[in-house]
């Protein structure tokens, strides 16, 4: 069976998809090539709903993971099992507020670095259609890491955040540049939260060894652990 789309590479010129560095054509979503539309509000519900199974399972700290690569990190890099997880998609800060209002006492939210960068701007809905703010948040941040204004020029033409990260890794400016974000990701991440419950995340690339984790990261994994073993 093929699948095409008619007109695809003019059709994807009105999507996201060249800023998000997919060129040539529109990208099909799934094994089908049907997509589902739902509502903003039933994918909240979504993850509401297996927030709740969570709770009446008994377990006190959430993770919360983006989609497929955070669900294969989980699987394959931490020492929890992924059956634990909720999944929210875009919507970190719905299932922040999600997490305080069942009674969560930790939330630990798992991406990849191309979404979780953009909490450092404390954006809360990372769907490219709500907000981008990538390349800005990496700017910024590149900034106060002491780059040099050659390299944070080359930043804004990046599609990938993969990519900005090699001209920052090119230029030695990479681990610096990450521990401000860690940072910011750690103060929006706080300020969402009012201090009511902990919270941290864990960010990671594939394409390289760069995990950021926010300061009380490793103690919410220890807790996961605990939790999971009884």
């Amino acid at each position: 069976m093929k699948i095409s789309v008619p007109d695809g590479a003019e059709l994807a010129k009105k999507t996201y998809n060249p800023r998000m560095g997919i060129e040539g054509g529109i990208s099909i979503i799934g094994t089908s090539g049907i997509v589902e539309p739902m509502s903003n509000s039933a994918l909240i519900g979504t993850i509401r709903t297996e927030a709740k199974m969570r709770r009446a399972e008994g377990q006190r700290n959430m993770i919360l993971t983006i989609g497929n690569y955070s669900e294969s990190f989980v699987q394959n890099e931490l020492p929890f099992s992924l059956e634990r997880s909720v999944t929210c998609s875009n919507f970190i800060g719905e299932a922040i507020d999600i997490g305080l209002e069942l009674g969560f006492e930790s939330i630990l939210i798992v991406g990849h670095i191309g979404k979780l960068v953009k909490l450092g701007a404390g954006i809360m809905n990372t769907h490219s259609s709500c907000a981008d703010g990538r390349m800005d948040v990496l700017i910024t941040c590149g900034v106060i890491g002491g780059a040099d204004i050659g390299t944070l020029r080359r930043l804004p033409d990046c599609a990938t955040a993969d990519a900005a990260m090699d001209i920052l890794d090119e230029g030695g400016y990479l681990e610096d540049t990450a521990r401000v974000l860690e940072k910011r990701m750690e103060s929006y991440l706080v300020a969402r939260v009012k201090g009511e419950v902990r919270i941290a995340a864990i960010a990671f690339s594939y394409k390289r060894e760069l995990l950021i984790k926010t300061s009380l990261a490793d103690e919410l994994i220890k807790a996961v652990m605990e939790e999971e073993n009884g």
